[in-house]
């Protein structure tokens, strides 16, 4: 099998980023008002608790981030989630999702489309026509309600497909991370990002920059008890220097890999304490494979798991001076070590069998 694309770009160099600062806050309410605030959002925070209302949730770990002069990094968790109404956030539990569906060995692509946005978000389900089959033995929807397909590959031969890259050096502010590129493989239709007592591996496509989009990435990690390693499936800034915004729309914590979540950080300061949108978490087993996708319009960012919607975000509920991303972005994939612990050897942290990219029609 082949890669291919609707359109062909020059592979441009990893995306550059700065350091974020943080917003200064203002100044804090008269003690009196204050006292009373506190009473009123104590109380209405034990209905919503009671209710089960809440759409998300503050993030309680490092998450990934910023990143230093060429690659997306790991960093720390806001102190605050960002501040949202109440019709912000969808969750929904998935016991167990279904797989997804394979089709017949045929690859397919069409051209990118700029139109609005569907008005529910679309299922992945059956495709209306055929398409390749990645290392896994399953297939890309090539036809998908209210969106066209601009990219898919499933990593044929044994080296990155045209318009990826590799990673290499130290994350920026995390010192138990390290990229080296030997750590990224492409063999049986497969990528395999590996990790050794030293490095891991992360990649980035830049073929294929888009201003919203469908993203969908069949994948596997590998169960690893003793270690973090968590592996991401990220949209970060396809122009050098411009960060946030960042959307992680997949986010294991290493070890077991038996959950995951999905952060959205957004303009001007991707981890401050105004910024950073963090989804429930949810479990599943992320040693099986599955296809885990995002689906980014002007109006809301919807997660999905094998084509099932997990929970999603609307760009209505930002506040001031938080920002929906508006901006080109690029698909990026990575093993990033949280801990000190390091691997006795070279293990397989992440299979991806495929991925593709939609445009919305």
């Amino acid at each position: 099998m082949r890669s291919t694309s609707a359109r062909h770009a020059q592979v441009a160099p990893g995306p550059a980023t700065g350091t974020p600062e943080a917003a200064e806050g203002v100044a804090g309410p008269r003690r009196w008002r204050r006292a009373w605030l506190l009473l009123i959002v104590a109380s209405v925070t034990a209905e919503l608790v009671a209710g089960g209302l809440f759409g998300m949730h503050v993030v309680t770990r490092p998450v990934h981030v910023a990143a230093d002069i060429s690659r997306p990094r790991a960093g720390k968790s806001a102190g605050n989630a960002l501040s949202v109404a109440t019709n912000c956030c969808f969750y929904s539990g998935i016991a167990s999702a279904p797989a997804s569906p394979a089709a017949s060995p045929r690859h397919h692509t069409a051209k990118k489309a700029t139109a609005r946005p569907s008005a529910t978000p679309s299922s992945p389900t059956s495709p209306s026509g055929a398409a390749s089959t990645g290392g896994d033995g399953s297939s890309w929807p090539t036809s998908v309600p209210g969106w066209q397909l601009t990219y898919s590959t499933d990593f044929p031969g044994n080296g990155l497909p045209s318009g990826w890259d590799a990673y290499n050096g130290e994350p920026g502010g995390d010192p138990d991370g390290n990229w080296d590129s030997s750590n990224v493989t492409v063999s049986g239709g497969a990528l395999h990002l590996l990790a050794t007592p030293s490095a891991q591996g992360g990649v980035a496509f830049y073929g294929n920059p888009q201003t919203y989009g469908m993203y969908l990435v069949r994948m596997k990690g590998d169960y690893e008890p003793d270690l973090d390693i968590n592996n991401l499936a990220i949209l970060w800034p396809a122009q050098q220097g411009v960060w946030p915004p960042e959307v992680d729309f997949y986010q294991d914590a290493g070890g077991t890999r038996q959950s995951f979540s999905a952060s959205l950080h957004v303009a001007p300061d991707g981890n401050g304490d105004c910024c950073v949108i963090a989804s429930p978490t949810q479990d599943s087993d992320g040693t099986a494979w599955h296809t885990y996708g995002v689906q980014w319009t002007p109006t809301s960012m919807t997660y999905t798991i094998d084509g099932q919607v997990w929970a999603s975000v609307s760009s209505n509920s930002l506040s001031s001076p938080a920002q929906w991303p508006t901006i080109p972005m690029n698909l990026t994939l990575q093993s990033q070590n949280q801990a000190s612990a390091q691997p006795g050897g070279t293990i397989d942290t992440m299979t991806v069998a495929w991925v593709a990219e939609y445009a919305m029609n």
